[in-house]
């Protein structure tokens, strides 16, 4: 899926994790596109989510809220949200905000799965 310079890639690996692989930069205008690919999981019965942001090169406080928002909505449903692989300008964002703090931080897609 890609919109206003977002892409966003959603599979489901067989340990029932969701991985939302995001690509270009999170405002405002992208955020619908992430809510509808976490939606599609959650219509799968899946509440595991993890987000690699390896391709994010942007985020604004929208994206922030949307990660907040999903969390919400998976600890709801007993799952959980991890963060994984950000670049630099965006780690600065998750680390002035102290998101980090509220959703898990792993410097890679293998560390988040295993923890």
């Amino acid at each position: 899926m890609e919109q206003s310079g977002l892409r966003v890639r959603v599979e489901v690996r067989p340990v029932g994790v969701g991985v939302v692989t995001i690509g270009g930069e999170l405002d405002y205008d992208g955020v619908a596109l992430l809510g509808n690919a976490i939606g599609s999981l959650r219509d799968q019965g899946v509440h595991c989510l993890l987000l690699d942001l390896s391709g994010m090169t942007f985020m604004d406080s929208s994206g922030v809220n949307a990660f907040l928002l999903a969390q919400r909505a998976s600890r709801a449903q007993g799952g959980w949200v991890r963060l994984a692989n950000p670049q630099p300008s965006v780690l600065r964002v998750i680390e002035l905000v102290g998101l980090g703090e509220a959703i898990p931080l792993y410097a890679t897609v293998g560390e988040a799965l295993a923890a």
